[in-house]
């Protein structure tokens, strides 16, 4: 890896729950802040129509290296003052196998707004996470992250072969492929989505020098890690190891589905991954899944992790982008030791089981 390993990486979670605050106040302190990468697009699109009132998202464009596309969302999105209360946000475009220009336009500037925004004001790394099975915004989205300057890319809720290749054409303002997979084709008929930067590269202007990322990759097995590395376009620097205790996505169980009596999947023996098999591999990896305290971080270096991933706690954080009121009751839940958190295997469209609190 091109950065030093971090013993803490804070976990990407859900549609600006780790945004770009909770990002920088991680990463000022000399760990790993990553900004969540879902549905940016509809975050930055509601900003503006709230009026940007701190100035965020305008002083983070101002930075953007191409103008004209700047120029153009902030004339289409932004209502000085904010809308109404009563007064609906605009339809937005949805992602399609071929996105229109405006929708790549938006992915690329609001992944750069929320990784500018997070390394603002220091110096430290900082990352984004996608989830694999969200495919049709991944191009221009990584794209624009990667023009503010991430330096790290974590993606889960699936097996994420092409996305090294992805990282390593856009580094070099170069077209890159991804597949889509359709739901009931086979290999041979699913989609292509093809992005090429020079379409938004605009005249008069010379792109940046582009790092390419560290990619770490969510795995639940070691044997997927073993594949990954046999199988990925291009290189892998680490990985996450996700236990069934993680919150967000888990991965299925291995073999036929199973459910306890509530209706929750039962994970066995099959699903702990075998860490000295991790330790053969010789890559870094960081373990996550109620690993967010010190003696869980202690024991995770002592199994050779390079640290932990942690994401329930950071999302209870002032910094983390939950409603406060949320996030306070669930603080009281806690507490008082009430609160519930059930595996429901139906929550997700992606098919992964999901932890519902």
């Amino acid at each position: 890896m091109h950065i030093s390993l971090p013993k803490i990486i804070q976990g990407g979670m859900g549609v600006g729950v780790s945004n770009w605050r909770l990002a920088q106040a991680v990463s000022r302190i000399g760990q790993l802040g990553i900004v969540s990468g879902t549905g940016l697009d509809q975050v930055l699109a509601r900003r503006l129509q709230d009026g940007d009132l701190g100035g965020d998202v305008r002083r983070a464009l101002d930075h953007f290296p191409f103008p004209q596309m700047a120029h153009r969302i902030l004339d289409t999105l932004f209502i000085p003052g904010g809308k109404q209360p009563d007064e609906p946000y605009k339809a937005s475009e949805k992602p399609a196998i071929k996105n229109s220009h405006w929708f790549d336009e938006l992915c690329i500037v609001s992944n750069f707004v929320e990784v500018f925004l997070a390394r603002e004001g220091h110096s430290n790394p900082v990352g984004i996470n996608y989830l694999e099975k969200i495919q049709l915004p991944h191009l221009p989205s990584a794209y624009g992250a990667m023009l503010a300057g991430a330096a790290v890319v974590i993606v889960g809720a699936g097996i994420p072969v092409e996305f090294p290749g992805v990282l390593d054409a856009l580094s070099r303002h170069e077209a890159a492929t991804y597949t889509i997979r359709v739901h009931g084709a086979t290999p041979e008929t699913d989609c292509q989505r093809v992005f090429d930067p020079a379409l938004f590269i605009e005249a008069g202007c010379t792109p940046p020098v582009l790092l390419r990322p560290d990619f770490l990759p969510i795995i639940s097995s070691d044997s997927l890690a073993t594949m990954l590395l046999r199988r990925a376009s291009g290189s892998v620097e680490g990985f996450v190891i996700e236990g069934p205790t993680a919150g967000g996505h888990n991965a299925p169980p291995r073999g036929p589905m199973q459910l306890t009596s509530d209706g929750q999947p039962i994970y066995g023996a099959r699903d702990v991954v075998k860490l000295d098999a991790m330790r053969k591999i010789g890559m870094p990896f960081w373990l996550g899944g109620a690993y967010g305290s010190p003696e869980a971080l202690r024991a995770a270096l002592a199994e050779g992790a390079a640290g932990v991933q942690v994401g329930t706690p950071f999302a209870l954080c002032e910094e983390s982008g939950l409603m406060p009121e949320v996030r306070r009751a669930l603080i009281r839940q806690a507490l008082a030791g009430n609160g519930k958190v059930f595996t429901d295997p139906l929550a997700s469209p992606t098919g992964f089981p999901f932890k519902v609190a």
